[in-house]
C-alpha cells in the first residue's frame, strides 16, 4: 500500500456498513500522481453527509459541515487526537463521476480514483486525458465554460503555473485573455486566498507579471494604475511600476538564495520569514514599496530634478487603504504598512555617521520584521541603476545589510530580547511617581542595558539614582 491507501484503510476497514461508491478526486489524485505530498483528500460519493457520519462513528472524530468550493457542500470528518488527519467527503455532481469530472477547473485536476472499502485504488477514471498533461506539464481547462462557472479559475491557473511550474495550454491562454475581466465578480477573500499563494512560490514575480501583462493585476490592485508610466529621477534607470517589478525580482532571487547572501544567519532568516506570512507580505511589499511615489512627485522648476519627499508615509496611507479594502488580516496590514513606511529608514540607518544606539532603538521597535526589511531594501538598491547610481554605494548597502542580519541574529536580538534590568516599580521604590519622566528614565536605562554600558541590576539602579539626583539630561 501507498501513503493514500494506508491513510484511506485506517479510516474506511473499521467500517461494516455498505457505502455507496467512493472516489478520490481532485488535487489529491494529482498530487499523487506527481509523488507530491498529499495535504486534503476529498472522496466524492452520492450520499456524502450518510457516508461522512457512517465513518465518522468508527472513529474518535467530529463532523464539520462546511462549503470548501463555492456552492459545494463538504463534510470533513476529523480525527478528534490529530487535527491534521481528516477526510473530506463532498456530493458528486449529479450523482455522476463522469459529469462530475467534465465540471472541474483543469484536466490535471479531472482525475478520478476509484477506492474499495478497505481504501485499496481499484481504477482512475480520466476521460479528459488529465494523466497525460500532468506528464507534459500543462494546465488545460476542463471546458470551454470553466472560467464563466467560476472566474476564480482564471487566477487558480497562474497560481498552479506558480506553484507547479506548469505551462498554460495555448487555448487555456487565449481564454484567459478574454475573460480576465470575470475576475471582478469573485469575491475579494477568495482573490487574495489565490494571490498570497502565488506570492508564496519561488515563481511570484514571473506570474505577477504574466498577471500584470494580461491587465488582470490592476483589477486586484488598482491603485497600482499610478505607478505606471511614472517617470523618475537619474538615480533610476526605470518608471516606478518597473522599477517596481525589478525590486520583487531582486527580492525573490535574494530570498530563494539565502545561502549564498547570509551563508551564516540562512538557516535563522529562513525561520523568520516562515512565520506570520513574512515571505508572502515581504514580496507584496517589494512590489508596492514605492506606491506613494506617484502622488508625491515634484519637478523643481529650476534645476529640472524630481523628488518624491516623503513618499513612504504617503505609500503607507495607501496601503492603509487597500490592506482594508482586500480584507486582509489586522495582523497582516500592520505588517505591509510597517515595511512601506520604514523602508526608506533602512537606508538611513546603513549610513557611517548612524550611532548605535539610533540602530538599536529601530532593532527595538522592528524586532524579527526587520529581516524582511532589509532584504526588500537590498533588493530597491539593487534595481536602482540609473546613471546617479553608484555600484560602490549600492555594495556597501549590501555588505552592511548581510553583516547587520549576522549580528542581529548572533548577538543584538538576544540583547534586546533580553527583559529588561529596571522597570518602573523600582523608580517608583526611589520616590519617582508615575508620569512622563519616569518612562523617559526606563527607556534611557534600557538604552544602556542593550548598548552594554549597564549589565546588572545594581548597575541600572545606580544609573537611575543619578539620572534621578542630578536631573541628568536625557
Amino acid at each position: 500500500m501507498n501513503k493514500i491507501e494506508q491513510k484511506l484503510n485506517k479510516w474506511l476497514s473499521p467500517v461494516k456498513e455498505d457505502l455507496s461508491p467512493l472516489y478520490l478526486v481532485g488535487g489529491a489524485v494529482r498530487d499523487h500522481l506527481l509523488d507530491r505530498e498529499i495535504k486534503d483528500v476529498d472522496i466524492a460519493c452520492v450520499k456524502p453527509e450518510e457516508t461522512a457520519n457512517c465513518i465518522g462513528q468508527y472513529h474518535d472524530s467530529a463532523i464539520v459541515l462546511f462549503n470548501k468550493k463555492q456552492n459545494a457542500v463538504c463534510y470533513r470528518v476529523i480525527d478528534r487526537n490529530n487535527k491534521d488527519n481528516f477526510l473530506d467527503i463532498v456530493q458528486l455532481r449529479n450523482n455522476s463521476i463522469f459529469e462530475d469530472l467534465q465540471e472541474r477547473d483543469f484536466t490535471f485536476n479531472s482525475i478520478a480514483v476509484q477506492i474499495n472499502r478497505k481504501g485499496q485504488i481499484e481504477k482512475i477514471i480520466d476521460p479528459l486525458n488529465g494523466a497525460e498533461d500532468l506528464q507534459n506539464r500543462l494546465i488545460r481547462i476542463s471546458s470551454l465554460h470553466a472560467f464563466q462557472s467560476d472566474p476564480l479559475r482564471i487566477l487558480r491557473a497562474f497560481r498552479f503555473s506558480a506553484e507547479l511550474d506548469f505551462c498554460l495550454e495555448k487555448r487555456t491562454k487565449l481564454l484567459i485573455n478574454d475573460q480576465f475581466s470575470l475576475i471582478s465578480s469573485v469575491s475579494i477573500e477568495r482573490i487574495m486566498a489565490e494571490v498570497f499563494k502565488i506570492f508564496a512560490t519561488d515563481r511570484a514575480a514571473r506570474h505577477v507579471r504574466h498577471i500584470d501583462k494580461i491587465g488582470l493585476l490592476e483589477i486586484i490592485f488598482p491603485e497600482i494604475k499610478k505607478m505606471k508610466g511614472c517617470g523618475q529621477n537619474d538615480y533610476h534607470h526605470l518608471d516606478v511600476w518597473d522599477h517596481s517589478m525589478m525590486v520583487l525580482d531582486n527580492c525573490e532571487e535574494i530570498s530563494s538564495n539565502l545561502n549564498h547572501y547570509f551563508p551564516e544567519s540562512a538557516i535563522q532568516i529562513q525561520n523568520t520569514l516562515s512565520m506570520n506570512n513574512r515571505i508572502v507580505l515581504m514580496k507584496m511589499a517589494a512590489l508596492l514599496h514605492d506606491i506613494g511615489k506617484p502622488d508625491t512627485r515634484k519637478i523643481n522648476k529650476n534645476s529640472g530634478d524630481i523628488t518624491f519627499h516623503n513618499h513612504d508615509r504617503a505609500g503607507q496611507e495607501i496601503i492603509c487603504s487597500l490592506s482594508k479594502r482586500v480584507k486582509m488580516s489586522k495582523q497582516d496590514q500592520i505588517f505591509l504598512e510597517s515595511m512601506v513606511d520604514n523602508h526608506m529608514h533602512i537606508l538611513f540607518l546603513s549610513r557611517p555617521d548612524v550611532k548605535e544606539k539610533t540602530v538599536l532603538k529601530w532593532l527595538c521597535k522592528l524586532g524579527d520584521n526587520f529581516i524582511p526589511l532589509v532584504i526588500i531594501e537590498m533588493a530597491d538598491c539593487k534595481s536602482t541603476l540609473g546613471t546617479a547610481s553608484s555600484k560602490a554605494v549600492i555594495d556597501h548597502h549590501l555588505t552592511w545589510s548581510r553583516d547587520m542580519i549576522n549580528n542581529y541574529f548572533h548577538e543584538t536580538k538576544q540583547k534586546i530580547e533580553k527583559v529588561s534590568l529596571i522597570n518602573g516599580k523600582d523608580l517608583i521604590a526611589l520616590g519617582m511617581s508615575p508620569g512622563p519622566r519616569l518612562g523617559q528614565i526606563l527607556r534611557t536605562i534600557r538604552e544602556a542595558q542593550d548598548l552594554g554600558t549597564i549589565q546588572n541590576y545594581n548597575q541600572g539602579l545606580a544609573l537611575a539614582k543619578r539620572i534621578i539626583t542630578n536631573h541628568d539630561h536625557l
